[in-house]
């Protein structure tokens, strides 16, 4: 035991490598239009997309993998934010995917994934986790990008996910507005394609978007977040990961009660979920120094008990419960119509 917290203590401190300056716009001044929405008011459903291009090298044949691009139909809340967005981030107007069909044509089910903040792009879950998921699973797999993350990272980025999390607030927050978009919007094109039942799952960040995409309609047929919960007010407080996020914002004046009074008034800690219990399976480990495991069960029974698998460990140790955390997918998944 502890040996889970000590890895994510250790995850903790090296990104203070990575973070080595802080946001340059305060935005906090911009915030209030994104405060007391409702859900479909700050999430509206997207727009069908209308021009994805599917590209697939000689490598890309041999692994039954192809690439997905196409115009991502996010639009801004903020006016003054809409100009960075669409010139300073052009990179982000266009969306991406990674397309994985092991048995070289469409299967029943589909699983977005969405990964996690600062992954640099999809080859290390192609290599490992999406090869096991692929043979064991009965399923094909899409690996959506983030925004600011991979092949959308600005150049100006000094690394993949800089842009995404930080004290720029509306930055932020569209970021996570642009994560849901671009997933829900791939979700429906996905249906076109000739699946029956297409899921969610994602780990951290990407869990935290799976559970929203739970409590937006049209829904995905299930979720699988992966150590996540939407308690946002409680990660910038206690995850040391997002240490310069907190000290920026102190910086700035805004003290621990306005930062979650503002958190709070964004409401994602208190969406409640569309999709049933029983298509749901939560993933969440003991030892999480990011993901609090108290506030992770809170909102497990708030959400009215989904299915749930309790792995030892941390945040960071969960690649070690990798079998065990496919063979209960897999479980999950011969329960759905």
């Amino acid at each position: 035991m502890g040996y889970g917290k000590n890895a994510d203590r250790v995850a903790g401190a090296l990104s203070r490598l990575l973070h080595v300056r802080g946001a340059k716009q305060n935005t906090i001044g911009y915030l209030h239009q994104y405060l007391d929405l409702s859900p479909s008011r700050l999430f509206p459903e997207p727009a069908p997309i209308h021009d994805l291009v599917i590209r697939r090298s000689v490598v890309d044949r041999a692994l039954r993998t192809s690439s997905l691009s196409w115009t991502s139909t996010h639009q801004v809340i903020c006016p003054r934010y809409r100009e960075r967005h669409e010139h300073e981030y052009a990179v982000n107007l266009r969306a991406r995917a990674r397309w994985i069909r092991p048995a070289g044509k469409p299967r029943k089910t589909c699983l977005i994934y969405v990964h996690g903040w600062l992954e640099p792009g999809s080859w290390a879950e192609e290599t490992t986790l999406f090869r096991k998921w692929a043979r064991e699973l009965d399923t094909d797999i899409v690996h959506v990008a983030l925004p600011f993350h991979g092949s959308r990272k600005p150049r100006e980025a000094l690394f993949s996910g800089e842009f995404f999390w930080t004290a720029d607030l509306v930055r932020s927050i569209e970021g996570v507005r642009q994560a849901a978009c671009d997933s829900r919007a791939l979700m429906a094109w996905l249906r076109t394609q000739g699946y029956s039942r297409i899921g969610v799952t994602g780990i951290s960040l990407g869990g935290a978007i799976t559970m929203l995409l739970a409590c937006l309609e049209p829904l995905p047929d299930f979720i699988v977040p992966i150590i996540s919960h939407l308690e946002l007010e409680s990660a910038v407080e206690e995850a040391p990961i997002l240490w310069r996020m907190k000290q920026d914002l102190e910086k700035w004046g805004v003290d621990a009660q306005q930062r979650k009074d503002l958190f709070r008034r964004l409401g994602l800690s208190s969406y409640s979920p569309v999709l049933t219990p029983e298509r749901q399976l939560w993933i969440q480990a003991r030892e999480d120094v990011y993901i609090d495991a108290a506030l992770a069960e809170a909102q497990w029974r708030e959400w009215g008990q989904p299915n749930v698998m309790w792995i030892e460990g941390g945040h960071m140790t969960f690649p070690l419960h990798l079998d065990a955390i496919t063979q209960r997918i897999d479980r999950f998944l011969s329960t759905l119509p």
